[in-house]
C-alpha cells in the first residue's frame, strides 16, 4: 500500500481525531516528539527512526503497525493492544506495557531492558534476539509465545505459567520465578542445573 509520509505524529493524531478518524496509512519517519494520547486506533502505519521518549500511548489499539529503528524509552503503553505488529531494532528501555494485549506480534533485535509487561496477555508472539534483562512478565498469560536467543538475565516471571515455553536458546541466569510455574518449561541441560537450585535440588 502507499503510505502518507510525515515527520509530525502529534499533528496527524490531532487532525484525524478532529475528523473522528482512525490513524491509518501513515509512515512516520524521522520524528522526534513526546506524544501524549489515549483511546485511539492506529492501523496500517509505519514508525521509522522515530524518537518518542517519555511519551504516553494509553489504551491505544495498534493493528498491523511496524516500528523500525525507533526509541520509545520510558514510554507508557498501558492497557494498549498490539495486533500483528512488528518491533525491529527498537529501543524501549523502561517502557511500561502493563495490562496490554499482544497478539501475533514479532519483537526482534530490540532492547526492552527494565520494561514492565505485568498482567499482560501475550499470544502467538515471537521475541527474537532481544535484550530482555530485568524485564517483568509478572502475572502474564503466555500462549504460544516463543523466545529465540533472548537475554532474560534476572527477568521476573512471578505467577506466570511457563508450561511449554522454550528458553533453551536464551540466557535465563538469575531469572525470578515461582517454583510451581516451572512445570513443563523447556530448557537445555545447563539451564536445568541452574533452575534446580530454585527447587532445592543439590546436584553432585
Amino acid at each position: 500500500m502507499e503510505y502518507k509520509e510525515t515527520k509530525e505524529i502529534d499533528n496527524v493524531i490531532t487532525q484525524e481525531i478532529n475528523k473522528e478518524n482512525d490513524i491509518r496509512g501513515y509512515k512516520f519517519k524521522d520524528c522526534g516528539e513526546t506524544i501524549n494520547t489515549e483511546k485511539i486506533e492506529i492501523t496500517n502505519c509505519i514508525f521509522e527512526n522515530c524518537k518518542c521518549i517519555d511519551s504516553k500511548f494509553i489504551n491505544v489499539y495498534f493493528t498491523n503497525v511496524t516500528f523500525k529503528d525507533c526509541d520509545f524509552s520510558n514510554t507508557d503503553f498501558s492497557e494498549s493492544n498490539f495486533v500483528e505488529c512488528m518491533f525491529l531494532n527498537c529501543k524501549a528501555i523502561g517502557t511500561k506495557l502493563v495490562d496490554t494485549s499482544i497478539y501475533k506480534t514479532k519483537i526482534k533485535q530490540s532492547n526492552f531492558e527494565y520494561s514492565n509487561l505485568s498482567n499482560s496477555n501475550i499470544k502467538d508472539t515471537v521475541f527474537e534476539e532481544d535484550n530482555l534483562q530485568i524485564i517483568s512478565f509478572g502475572e502474564c498469560k503466555l500462549k504460544n509465545t516463543k523466545f529465540n536467543e533472548c537475554d532474560l538475565y534476572k527477568a521476573q516471571m512471578f505467577r506466570t505459567n511457563l508450561k511449554g515455553i522454550d528458553f533453551s536458546t536464551c540466557n535465563i541466569d538469575g531469572i525470578v520465578v515461582d517454583r510451581e510455574d516451572l512445570k513443563g518449561v523447556i530448557v537445555n541441560q545447563f539451564q536445568a542445573v541452574e533452575l534446580s537450585k530454585l527447587l532445592g535440588i543439590i546436584i553432585k
